[in-house]
């Protein structure tokens, strides 16, 4: 039976559709956040959610409106001994206003190239986020995308491309981190004593960002699983069904009728 999904708009202008986010997944990803497994985490999403011609900066965004949407619309920072709550989607529109377009094209001995933003989500060497610039390469009439290849097959591509390329792949980088080096996702707030925060698209900090967002409290979250599955869902599984947000929305209703419930009965008591 098909999931529950939701079209996504992403800032270069390509659409996806994503699957809900399950407790049973969620859960999954806390333990990969709290064990700081950045790559096991970032592999976890590209097989749920990315499609591997996205670039980074789509990805960033579409991780970021899943746990807008699926999860919590807001993220609490503490500041001087306060709490204080920013939407996800004001840090959605910040990343929509500084995405800037920066695909390329150069050729080399005969060779089309198109370089893009990479299509990575997190790299172990500099030598994956070069291969990751990447989108096509064309010799005569023969187009080769990268995003269709597997990481063995690139590597031969690349065997036999011109070593010059990786002169123009270099002057890329540098042009991405000249114009997107550090993107603020959250902007300084000084009335309210909020630092501006900011991540370099190019750098694995997207990933630890993204780490941080969906993070939460381990423990916290099998005691969730034990209320709800002893006190209020009893007997049933469906809890590893729904969706955190859903789960909340559930909590809320539980905790209204105790809170009638122990109001009426004192209210019967002091009569």
């Amino acid at each position: 039976m098909p999931q529950f999904n939701v079209e996504i708009v992403l800032p270069s202008g390509k659409k996806c559709r994503v699957e809900e986010l399950s407790n049973r997944e969620y859960l999954s990803i806390i333990k990969f956040a709290q064990n700081s497994d950045y790559a096991g985490l970032s592999k976890y999403f590209e097989d749920k959610y990315i499609e591997p011609d996205m670039h980074i900066f789509d990805r960033f965004y579409l991780l970021v409106y899943i746990r807008m949407l699926f999860i919590e619309s807001k993220i609490t920072l503490d500041v001087n001994k306060r709490t204080i709550d920013i939407g996800l989607e004001s840090l959605l529109n910040n990343l929509e206003n500084n995405y800037i377009d920066l695909e390329t094209k150069f050729e080399e001995n005969g060779i089309e190239i198109v370089l893009d933003l990479p299509q990575v989500t997190y790299y172990n060497s500099i030598d994956d986020l070069y291969i990751s610039t990447i989108k096509q390469v064309k010799v005569a009439d023969e187009v080769v995308v990268f995003s269709d290849l597997t990481n063995d097959e690139r590597l031969v591509v690349m065997d036999n491309l011109p070593a010059t390329i990786f002169i123009h792949i270099k002057k890329f980088i540098q042009t991405i981190q000249d114009n997107l080096l550090d993107i603020d996702i959250i902007p300084e707030n000084k009335s309210i004593g909020v630092q501006k925060l900011s991540v370099n698209i190019i750098g694995n900090g997207v990933m630890h960002f993204i780490a941080s967002l969906y993070g939460t409290d381990l423990k916290g979250f099998y005691t969730l699983i034990y209320m709800f599955q002893n006190t209020i869902l009893p007997g049933s599984n469906y809890f590893f069904e729904m969706s955190p947000v859903e789960t909340q929305i559930i909590l809320n209703a539980h905790s209204k009728k105790v809170k009638d419930e122990n109001a009426k009965l004192q209210k019967q008591n002091q009569r």
